[in-house]
Order: C-alpha cells, then structure tokens, then sequence
C-alpha cells in the first residue's frame, strides 16, 4: 500500500498512474458506495456532478438511474478510460478533462454532486476554491457527499471541524460519519447549500 507521501498529487502524476495497469487500482473502487446509493436515493436529483472522477465507475452508476451526469477529473487518462468504460451504453455520462477548483467550462446547476477521493488531495487555498465552484454549480437546497480521508496525502488533518470551516459561508454540515473505506480512517460529510 502506497504511504501518504508516495500519492500521487498533479495531473500528470496522476495521469501515470492511470496508464499503469495496477497501480490505479489503489485510487480506483470497483464497488458503488452505499452512501452515494442512498444519495441518489433520498435526492431524486434530474442532474448531478462528480468531481474527481477517476474511470467514471460513479458517475456511470448515476447515469444507468436515468440521471444527467458529468463527471470531472483533472487526469486525462482517467477521463479517456471512463469514456471508454461507457462507449456502448445507451446512457453515458459526460466525462470532462478539468480542475475542481476552476470549473468555468460548466455553467449548468445541479440537483446533487459527490466527491469521493478527491477533496483530500487539495490544498486550503483549492478546498476553498472547490466550495466556491460547488457552491456557483448547485441548485438551491442541493446536497453535496464527500468522502474524505482523516489524512490527506499531503499530511493535513481532515474533520468535521476542518470541514464545518471550509464550507461554513457556503454550506451547511448535514452529518458526518467515520469509515474505515480503504482501512484507512475516513469520514463522510453530507453537505446542503446555504441559500
């Protein structure tokens, strides 16, 4: 198992590692989160946004609900898999290359957006960016689900507090839950927009 410090944090470290053939795997799921499930399910969103993406599993299981889906990750490997993932589905997501704290190619509003993995590879300056995207890209009253880790790759400590903070202007802390995803110490935060 790869240390914090070993994580991958650019683009293009990222790009590499999704053109090896095991070594995304750590940062890849192959199941679907009962917590993004029962997102989809409580929220009844028309539209939704994924942000960090990674080969579009998630955003793909959005989709199959019948639900308007982009999926956005700043690797354009990972994007180039996820496109690849869904090319003979009748309902395909759309996967766009882009940075999570500067989403100006997407104007739209969504009813739901989840982040699972990708928050915590952001610094403070970039989760405030990212609040602020989330924020201009959600409808009224939306919710936003992350999943987290306690640390981040690069040694920040992430909690409830920590998050209460970052999205305080923006958003309200719904919950939050402690999860050993990954074995890892994690938690996931259900968010709604102030408004």
């Amino acid at each position: 198992m790869s240390k914090p410090s070993d994580a991958p944090f650019t683009s293009e470290e990222f790009n590499k590692v999704y053109s090896s053939f095991l070594s995304h795997w750590f940062w890849s799921d192959i199941r679907i989160p009962k917590e993004l499930k029962e997102l989809i399910k409580t929220t009844n969103p028309k539209t939704s946004l994924e942000l960090g993406t990674g080969i579009g599993l998630f955003s793909k299981f959005v989709a199959e609900q019948g639900i308007k889906a982009i999926g956005v990750d700043f690797s354009s490997v990972a994007i180039e898999k996820a496109k690849a993932r869904v090319i003979q589905n009748e309902i395909k997501p759309n996967y766009i290359v882009g940075d999570v704290t500067n989403l100006n190619m997407i104007s739209e509003k969504f009813d739901a957006s989840f982040d699972i993995g990708c928050f915590h590879c952001l610094d403070k300056d970039g989760h405030q960016k990212y609040v602020e995207e989330i924020y201009r890209l959600s409808n009224p009253n939306s919710l936003h689900l992350i999943w987290a880790l306690d640390t981040a790759p690069s040694n920040l400590k992430i909690n409830p507090d920590y998050i209460e903070t970052i999205f305080e202007k923006r958003f309200r802390l719904l919950k939050h839950k402690f999860s050993r995803r990954r074995i890892i110490g994690s938690h996931w935060y259900w968010l709604v927009r102030k408004d």
